[in-house]
C-alpha cells in the first residue's frame, strides 16, 4: 500500500495545512490567498458589493424608522408642552453640567431650595387667584 501524502486525510481527500478537514480555515499554502472573498477578484468585488449594499439597506432602515418616528410625534396634540418641557430639561442639564465644570459654584440643592422657597413666598404675597 503506498503511503499517504503529507496533510491527507485517511480517505484521502486533499486537506492543506495543518486543521482538520471542515474547519473552513484559510490554509497559509494556499498560493491564491483566498480569504473570504474567494479565489478570484470578481468574487472579491461581488461580495464587496453585497456588503455595501447591505449596509446601504441597514442604514435606509433607520432612517426609515426615524421619519416614522418624527412623524408620530409631529402628530401629537400636546407638542407645544412636550417641547416646552424638553427646553426646561436642556435646560436644568446644562445648568448641571455647569456647576460640573465649575466646582467652586454653588451647590445646586442649594439654589434649588433658595428658587423654591422664593417662589413659596410670591405664591403668598400675590394671594389666592380667584377667591
Amino acid at each position: 500500500m503506498p503511503e499517504q501524502e503529507k496533510g491527507t486525510d485517511s480517505a484521502g481527500a486533499g486537506s492543506r495545512g495543518t486543521e482538520p478537514a471542515g474547519t473552513g480555515s484559510v490554509s497559509t499554502d494556499d498560493p491564491w490567498g483566498a480569504g473570504p472573498f474567494g479565489r478570484h477578484a470578481t468574487a472579491g468585488l461581488e461580495n464587496v458589493a453585497l456588503l455595501a449594499v447591505g449596509l446601504a439597506d441597514v442604514v435606509l432602515e433607520r432612517l426609515r424608522h426615524a421619519a416614522e418616528h418624527g412623524q408620530q410625534l409631529l402628530r401629537r396634540s400636546d407638542l407645544r408642552e412636550l417641547f416646552a418641557d424638553g427646553v426646561n430639561d436642556l435646560r436644568a442639564r446644562g445648568e448641571l453640567a455647569s456647576r460640573r465644570a465649575a466646582p467652586d459654584t454653588e451647590n445646586y440643592l442649594e439654589v434649588m431650595a433658595r428658587r423654591a422657597v422664593k417662589r413659596a413666598g410670591e405664591a403668598e404675597t400675590s394671594g389666592p387667584a380667584h377667591a
